[in-house]
């Protein structure tokens, strides 16, 4: 069996799984303090979050697609599972990279509607 196959399949359901699940709870989550910002406007903040949430998903299950044509020759389990191991943690390294520049960019925004009205 062609070793890359394989780890591409497993390399895509669990960064897809993980993708989709952050960006769920992002989503959820984000809202509260999409709605703090834009207090008078729900339907604003409502269509932000969405917003955000597709351009999430969209850079980094892009990122994920791309990043697969990068990869090397799988030559056995070992390079396998380290190589599933070095690309997962990348994508959640930038999961987690994403997340402080949103909540900066939330903190930043809401900082700057509180000092204007």
């Amino acid at each position: 069996m062609n070793l890359n196959i394989l780890t591409y399949a497993i390399y895509t359901l669990v960064t897809a799984f993980l993708v989709f699940r952050v960006g769920w709870v992002f989503y959820v989550n984000g809202a509260h303090y999409l709605y703090d910002i834009f207090i008078s406007d729900r339907d604003t903040a409502d269509s932000l979050n969405r917003l955000l949430l597709l351009g999430y998903y969209l850079l980094n299950l892009g990122y994920v697609a791309v990043s697969l044509s990068f990869w090397p020759q799988i030559e056995d389990y070992v390079q396998l599972i380290e190589m599933l191991g070095e690309r997962t943690g990348i994508i959640v390294l930038g999961l987690g990279v994403m997340h402080f520049m949103n909540m900066a960019w939330v903190r930043l925004v809401k900082h700057y509607t509180i000092r204007n009205h």
